[in-house]
């Protein structure tokens, strides 16, 4: 799938991993985006990288797709760190 059509370049690596986790945990990403609580093109956008998601939405969607939340909440606030800099 590529999540990027229509959306600026990546911003956000979160969404490479975010994609990745999506891809192991072999779910489709409406039922993922159902289970989360956000539309399929708001789930569209993470993954993209267009924007970073919350804490919260990455806790749902790693919990969605049988993941630890731990490591991308830990690369998430990484990289929001980073950013301010």
């Amino acid at each position: 799938m590529d999540h990027d059509e229509g959306f600026a370049t990546p911003r956000w690596h979160i969404g490479q991993i975010m994609e990745r986790v999506l891809q192991l945990a072999q779910v489709s990403p409406d039922e993922v985006a159902a289970s989360v609580g956000v539309l399929p093109h708001d789930l569209d956008r993470f993954l993209a990288g267009a924007e970073l998601p919350s804490r919260l939405m990455l806790e749902r969607f790693a919990r969605a797709c049988g993941a630890d939340p731990i490591v991308l909440l830990m690369v998430r606030d990484d990289q929001q760190r980073r950013t301010r800099v």
